[in-house]
């Protein structure tokens, strides 16, 4: 009897599940649309963290939205060129789905990605000012270690955070112990994965904004009194970081920058210049500095 009881549990399961696999599907209405906009050639994929940034995009864009797995892809044309304009909002998860949703359904020639940042960087990046960074690490990839143990098998050469070193007194042990950053696994190819920490912008985007370093950007809100204290600058910087962490401390900011030069720090890019590294798709990001990450701007 407890044998049949099982058959008629799977039974009923199979009968429940396999019509819901079919929901996931996209319809036949969508993938037609799907398929008339990629006929009209590559489009760049411009991938904004906030509603603030596609608020600016849609004002100045002429665009037509597709609705795809809970995100609306706004296809269209921005300044000339064929563009798929997406918000992934906050967090690496969030924007690694939405750049792998962009990337599989549409032809992409190359992602753009803008958001907010905090400055790791005070002296050189100000807030105001736009950082566009030649690589971008993941940040939270870490080897936790045991108190009074080690293990060899994990990567001790990035960049390790002692807690010890930050107590009030020097002298003595912290159990939280050591932090050892770790690289990412990226697969291009199937089982087939690569170790890496840095991703590197696309040289060719890199180099095509040095162009717009020029570029003066307002210091004034709305031509308000309210202004900043210097005028903000687009500035190619060299390296950056993003975690799923709100960043409002001082010393791990200090600690970023020093064992990393890191300019800039958020909580998207390295996502999004993961799965572009993936999928073998140009990327280039540009972050607005918003925030000193808890420490003072100097």
């Amino acid at each position: 009897m407890a044998f049949r009881s099982s058959l008629l549990v799977l039974f009923l399961l199979s009968l429940i599940a396999f019509p819901l696999l079919s929901n996931g599907e996209i319809s036949e209405g969508l993938a037609k649309k799907i398929k008339s906009i990629n006929a009209r050639g590559a489009h760049y994929g411009l991938v904004v963290s906030g509603e603030a940034e596609l608020n600016v995009f849609l004002a100045v864009g002429v665009f037509q939205p597709v609705d795809i797995s809970g995100r609306r892809f706004h296809v269209g044309m921005f300044r000339g060129s064929r563009t798929i304009l997406v918000m992934s909002g906050s967090g690496s998860v969030n924007a690694a789905q939405t750049t792998q949703l962009l990337l599989t359904h549409f032809r992409v020639k190359g992602v753009i990605h803008y958001g907010r940042a905090a400055s790791a960087n005070p002296k050189y990046l100000r807030v105001g000012d736009v950082a566009i960074p030649s690589q971008f690490a993941h940040t939270a990839v870490w080897y936790w270690q045991k108190f009074r143990r080690d293990e060899g098998s994990f990567d001790h050469q990035i960049a390790n955070l002692t807690f010890s070193d930050f107590n009030v007194d020097k002298n003595v042990l912290n159990f939280l112990q050591s932090v050892y950053l770790q690289p990412e696994t990226v697969y291009s190819k199937p089982e087939e994965g690569d170790s890496i920490f840095w991703f590197n912008a696309d040289d060719n985007l890199y180099a095509t904004a040095e162009k717009i370093e020029d570029v003066e950007l307002d210091r004034c809100l709305f031509k308000s009194l309210i202004c900043l204290p210097k005028q903000p600058k687009i500035k190619r910087i060299e390296r950056a970081s993003s975690a799923d962490i709100y960043l409002n401390n001082e010393a791990y900011r200090n600690f970023l920058h020093k064992e990393l030069n890191v300019g800039s720090i958020d909580t998207e890019t390295a996502a999004i210049a993961m799965v572009c590294e993936s999928d073998k798709k140009a990327f280039l990001a540009m972050r607005s500095i918003t925030n000193y990450a808890g420490g003072p701007s100097f």
